[in-house]
């Protein structure tokens, strides 16, 4: 299940740079205690090997963002689409969190922050 406020990217044209919406995660560290899990989504379309960062900052606009983890997703599970990422979040998050994504292009991606992970659709 997606909340618009843990939402990174819904249908969003995949393509490098960063996702169309930052995350609040509050003042405590979201990583700690029970694990969030990131959860991408690629539409029909995509293609090419996929990085995700996940970029951490203390600042809304992402001022001085640092890179807190790094994902990558084979060209051929992206080709595939559905589900082809399910992470916990690390922990030492800064309140705002943002994804970067490179390399594939093409379809769509949908990104969020989920309770509970969704693995039955990945390939």
């Amino acid at each position: 299940m997606w909340d618009n406020e843990t939402t990174f990217s819904n249908k969003q044209p995949l393509a490098d740079g960063p996702s169309d919406n930052i995350v609040d995660a509050g003042p405590d560290d979201i990583g700690l205690g029970e694990p969030i899990y990131l959860q991408i989504a690629l539409g029909a379309g995509a293609a090419g090997e996929l990085a995700v960062t996940v970029e951490s900052s203390g600042a809304e606009d992402m001022a001085g963002a640092v890179g807190l983890a790094r994902y990558l997703v084979d060209a051929a599970v992206v080709a595939r689409g559905g589900v082809v990422l399910a992470a916990p979040l690390p922990t030492g998050c800064g309140r705002y969190l943002r994804l970067r994504y490179a390399g594939a292009s093409g379809g769509t991606v949908t990104a969020g922050l989920v309770q509970g992970a969704q693995t039955s659709g990945m390939r």
